[in-house]
């Protein structure tokens, strides 16, 4: 939780990828001959034949606002349930080390020292429900969100390369890359953060931006 995962997005984005490919590779036979059998269709166009590009997802995650907004929104989130499981923490050691010193001086009664100990037991017992139920909870958010964020990425993806008439949208990264070598001729990556920023920008940066098609 960190830092936004180009490795997992890259993961889920080559799924993504090959959901566009059928998708375009779907509408460029929608638009032939509908009264064609299958028999008689081509199974692949001829490879001089398709449009290729590629999309740097280590470029994209770090331009694309929305990316840089979600990773600030969870620092912050992060920096504040730390805050509190620290300052928590912190009153936690101080009653600890007041416990241990009465213990040391005598001062409990055995009813006493079996009371306090019961209550600082249980303390501690909440003080690690709360790490817990907050690591989890932002844990969740944060997955609910990046997959909210791929989901937007794919769902622009298929619409840029159906409007653009690509067939094959690749997707490279410094950690997951299928492709060993591509003509930076064939890089989109520019383009396609400067639409996503423009469609983010113009929603206001809201979650409307993740349902835009």
């Amino acid at each position: 939780m960190r830092k936004i995962s180009t490795l997992v997005l890259s993961g889920l984005l080559m799924g993504g990828m090959a959901m566009t490919i059928a998708s375009c590779n779907q509408t460029n036979q929608e638009n032939g001959d509908a009264t064609a059998t299958v028999a008689e269709r081509p199974s692949a166009k001829a490879s001089s034949n398709y449009k290729i590009a590629f999309v740097q997802i280590d470029t994209l995650t770090s331009q694309y606002q929305k990316c840089k907004d979600l990773e600030e929104t969870f620092a912050k989130k992060r920096a504040n349930a730390e805050a509190t499981i620290n300052s928590k923490g912190k009153s936690f050691t101080t009653q600890m080390q007041e416990f241990n010193r009465k213990y040391q001086s005598n001062q409990f009664t055995q009813q006493q020292f079996e009371a306090e100990q019961a209550r600082l037991a249980k303390l501690q017992q909440d003080l690690q429900d709360l790490q817990t139920r907050l690591s989890n909870s932002l844990q969740e958010e944060y997955q609910k969100e990046f997959q909210a964020l791929t989901d937007t990425i794919q769902n622009f993806t298929k619409s840029y390369a159906q409007e653009k008439g690509y067939d094959f949208i690749l997707c490279k990264s410094s950690g997951i890359d299928n492709v060993l070598y591509a003509n930076d001729a064939y890089d989109v990556t520019a383009e396609v953060v400067k639409a996503l920023n423009k469609r983010y920008a113009k929603n206001g940066g809201t979650k409307t931006d993740e349902k835009k098609k």
